[in-house]
């Protein structure tokens, strides 16, 4: 009976041991937080369909917005704006802070360290299937949870996890645009301690934009670990691949541009008499012959991770993090569309694809002391990041080989960086947590094109090579008060820092004009008050959970770059110095008040402005104008039901995504505007699912789920911009050019459990 006692006792601490490996955050964790942070679960990512991506998963999260190109798969490229700071890229300028948020795949970081086009892409995380949550932090949070770009935010995206029994999943899902996917979720159950997961997702889809060329894109996606647990911890290894290939859209025109002085009309292929083309004369979600423009697009990540948790003694406990990403893009681009104007020795086409190998460790200690949760440690990080571009123009005779205009830029960067972070409860209801973090950035920039470029091509960085270090001190301060066991209040406050982007270290500068002496990093100075409910079965409540928080940050020391299309010269790089205040309201709420019902909603208010904007060569400030594609008010509700119907389960649900007004960025004037606004849209999505246990051995469940997105065909652009008239040329200079977002679209998706 002894040694039964003692297998058991060691089988569930061989059972917690694997399940805290699993990183998502629970509701009874978040309750006891000094930060403002969230968890999004399977139920709200499934509230997209299971084509959606990583973008769509996040924008049911309050004070989320995402705008995009694509349809409802997840291969298209997405911008992601928590509370305003952003990370990916939407085409569009005029963003404050585009790497202002750390995305982590497994509590592995994926951003680039420096890059200020593709810090981090969207459709790197395309098959949501793969991922079981996603915990979010709002603003740069406690030192023990911070990360190089966490000015605005921390997401980390969860995989599926090994689990203590054999089991998995097949899904096959067919959508509009012949959208077609599949995905597969193999757990072998734990054998001697060892326990492994194995996930892989593959879709593809066509543009939902009409016209000649169905622009087609596919994306694949595998990952891996591993987990062997022992007497006092834990050791891990882990993999992950990421391949998407697509053909981004074309902007268009939401009105006609008819000839001027000076400039000619903008048609469906360049030529005159031919259609007028913008959303009003040629449809509204028209393109352009695939002959006269495509732009090609291809994002990779392999990475590979390993993780060591260990007891040292009965208070103190390590964590040591290892990991090895390699990131690699491909833009090609084939510009034919106002060719007759643009004379020889001209661009009109591009070809770049840079890439970057990144290494890094992070050692965390965890200290139990009497009244005291104390965490020390540091980190380590080094990438190289290579950049090379060729602009060409196959009409007068060159090719990537032989290019009118070249680059080739490496950048090497090490980040350093070491805290303490104390959690003091002097009473039981309160929780004081100070920490202090310093952080180094080291930066080297090599301008390779200034030793080589090709015969006849010009060197898109005039910039010298040069190398820059900063190093600084990052206080912060949280506490948490349990005002009853069912409601807390929580407060932080943060002064953090970021190094700049490329371009502020001169990629891509066509003048010799980058000053590092006069550069600073990225200074945030954060500010938030919330309150939480956490309350299981009181009166109509049973699994209630309520969020509120409001919030200050305050950004400065900005070298904003702004690619601007100039249509001979391909793109020009246009710089700006800025400071910019966000602040703001978030209040989310969930509950299952039975086990028929699930809700969940949130709103959040927004007040995003500059304090100044100042373009390079400019004495013009545009400070309080208000920061371009930060929308006043995002809110989103969801609403779900199931009922059994003897073996079989029925689950419909519908979610609607509110995006209020936003103001405008102009290319013509390389400045925020204050006059020109996008229209508000409001999206619905639908859709059931019916699940039957099968009875047979091997196969526990089908479930099949039906659904659409865009219930009520909502026509709207969550992307436009004035342009430069670059772009087009012709007479397009201060038109509204626009992405459309996607017409109503169907999915139906299978899925088996064994």
């Amino acid at each position: 009976m002894n040694v039964g006692t003692v297998s058991a006792q060691s089988r569930k601490k061989a059972e917690a041991l694997l399940k805290a490996t699993n990183t998502k955050l629970g509701k009874r964790k978040i309750f006891k937080s000094t930060q403002t942070e969230r968890f999004i679960g399977r139920r709200q990512i499934a509230a997209n369909g299971p084509v959606a991506g990583s973008a769509q998963a996040l924008a049911l999260a309050p004070g989320v917005a995402v705008r995009g190109y694509g349809g409802i798969s997840g291969s298209a490229r997405y911008e992601i704006a928590l509370r305003g700071v952003k990370v990916g890229w939407s085409s569009v300028n005029g963003d404050v802070e585009r790497n202002g948020l750390t995305v982590l795949f497994d509590g592995v970081p994926m951003n680039n360290l420096i890059a200020h086009n593709g810090s981090w892409d969207s459709n790197e995380i395309p098959v949501m299937q793969l991922i079981s949550g996603v915990n979010v932090i709002y603003g740069p949070g406690n030192p023990a949870t911070r990360w190089f770009d966490s000015v605005g935010g921390t997401v980390n995206f969860v995989p599926v996890q090994p689990t203590k029994h054999a089991g998995g999943s097949v899904g096959l899902t067919y959508g509009s645009d012949q959208t077609e996917g599949a995905d597969l979720i193999a757990n072998t159950g734990t054998y001697d301690g060892w326990s492994t997961v194995v996930a892989y997702g593959f879709m593809r889809d066509n543009t939902f934009r009409t016209g000649t060329f169905n622009a087609p894109s596919r994306s694949s996606a595998l990952f891996a670990k591993t987990v062997k647990t022992f007497s006092d911890g834990s050791f891990s290894v882990g993999g992950y691949e990421d391949d998407t290939v697509e053909f981004r859209p074309n902007f268009i025109p939401v009105s006609p541009i008819t000839a001027g002085p000076g400039g000619t009309a903008i048609t469906v292929d360049g030529t005159p008499n031919t259609p007028l083309y913008s959303q009003s004369t040629t449809g509204y979600y028209s393109s352009l012959p695939e002959s006269v423009w495509f732009k090609q697009i291809r994002v990779q990540d392999r990475m590979l991770y390993s993780q060591l948790k260990i007891g040292l003694a009965p208070d103190l406990s390590l964590h040591d993090l290892v990991w090895y990403r390699h990131g690699h893009r491909v833009h090609w681009r084939v510009d034919n569309y106002n060719y007759n104007d643009t004379p020889p020795g001209t661009v009109n086409s591009e070809y770049y694809n840079p890439r970057s190998d990144t290494y890094g460790n992070r050692l965390v200690f965890d200290w139990t002391l009497p009244w005291n949760q104390v965490k020390f440690g540091g980190s380590w990080i080094n990438q190289t990041y290579t950049t090379p571009y060729t602009g060409y123009n196959v009409t007068y005779g060159t090719s990537p080989a032989n290019p009118v205009q070249y680059n080739n830029d490496t950048l090497d960067n090490t980040y350093l960086t070491g805290f303490v972070q104390d959690a003091i409860t002097p009473i039981k209801p309160l929780t004081i947590t100070p920490g202090i973090a310093g952080v180094d950035f080291q930066t080297q920039f090599f301008n390779n094109g200034a030793s080589y470029t090709p015969p006849g091509a010009t060197n898109q960085s005039l910039s010298p090579s040069d190398s820059k270090v900063f190093t600084r001190l990052e206080p912060s301060l949280g506490a948490r008060y349990l005002l009853t066991k069912h409601w807390s209040l929580y407060g932080n406050a943060a002064e953090t820092y970021q190094n700049p982007g490329d371009n502020a270290f001169g990629a891509y500068s066509g003048s010799n004009v980058i000053d590092l002496g006069s550069l600073k990093p990225v200074k945030s100075v954060d500010e938030e008050l919330g309150t939480r409910l956490l309350i299981r079965r009181e009166g109509l409540l049973r699994h209630f959970v309520m969020n509120a928080d409001i919030y200050r940050d305050k950004l400065s020391n900005e070298t904003l770059a702004t690619y601007i299309s100039t249509g001979g010269n391909f793109a020009t790089t246009e710089f700006a110095s800025a400071s910019a205040t966000y602040q703001g309201l978030n209040i989310s709420a969930q509950d299952s008040p039975s086990w028929h019902w699930h809700v969940f909603g949130n709103v959040a208010l927004t007040h995003a402005y500059f304090d100044s904007y100042v373009p390079s060569g400019s004495t013009t400030n545009y400070g309080g104008y208000p920061i371009s594609y930060s929308p006043k008010v995002t809110a989103s509700l969801g609403l779900n039901y199931r009922v059994a119907f003897g073996r079989y389960l029925v689950s419909p649900g519908v979610s609607d995504q509110y995006t209020g007004t936003q103001y405008l960025f102009s290319n013509l004037a390389n400045a925020p505007t204050n006059n020109v606004q996008m229209a508000s849209y409001n999206i619905v999505n639908a859709q059931v699912a019916i699940k039957a246990g099968t009875g047979m051995v091997g196969l526990s469940a089908v479930t099949v789920t039906v659904g659409v997105t865009n219930l009520f065909n909502k026509q709207y652009d969550p992307i436009e911009y004035i342009t430069s008239g670059g772009y087009f040329g012709g007479n397009s200079a201060g038109a509204v050019l626009a992405d459309p977002g996607a017409p109503r679209q169907y999915f139906i998706n299978l899925n088996a459990r064994f």
